[in-house]
């Protein structure tokens, strides 16, 4: 008993170091989703017409159920999102050959004005910590991050599947 009890402790002492990193990421979004607002403030936008936008900034043209896919967010999430920003007038819709009640969807061009004033703001907000962190630090942790979330996306790393 006193070895499985000793393979108990050496699982958990291995465990620990990623439940750490998990913590850490979790207060870091906390922080990340506060330096946003910061930067978000007065440019009449929130974060998920922010991840909207920007979707289909980086991404092109798009309709609201595959934008609710790439995102992982219910359709009708999106397609509140949409409607206040198309309100706005920071989206339009385009003729979609391949759907007719779908609309592609594009960043107008106050849209765009609206991303970059946001991304400016909050690249001055960031850059005292990009100067305070090395760059070297920051591709390890990169690299650790992207390793993290593709084992977790992995059927076997999904919570409950066995």
């Amino acid at each position: 008993m006193t070895g499985m009890r000793g393979d108990k402790r050496a699982a958990e002492a291995a465990l620990e170091p990623l439940q750490q990193a998990i913590q850490a990421v979790r207060r870091l979004f906390q922080a990340l989703a506060g330096t946003a607002g910061r930067a978000q403030a007065g440019a009449g936008i929130t974060a998920s017409m922010r991840a909207v936008l920007e979707a289909l900034q980086s991404g092109g043209p798009r309709t609201v159920p595959r934008i609710a896919r790439e995102q992982g967010v219910s359709r009708q999430h999106v397609q509140v999102v949409v409607n206040a920003l198309l309100a706005q007038g920071l989206v339009e819709c385009l003729d979609n050959p391949d759907h007719l009640r779908s609309p592609l969807l594009r960043p107008s061009a106050a849209g765009l004005r609206a991303c970059e004033a946001v991304r400016r703001r909050e690249g001055r907000l960031l850059a005292d910590v990009a100067k305070r962190i090395p760059g070297g630090d920051l591709k390890v942790t990169l690299k650790t991050l992207n390793a993290m979330a593709s084992e977790l996306s992995r059927p076997q790393g999904r919570a409950g599947s066995r």
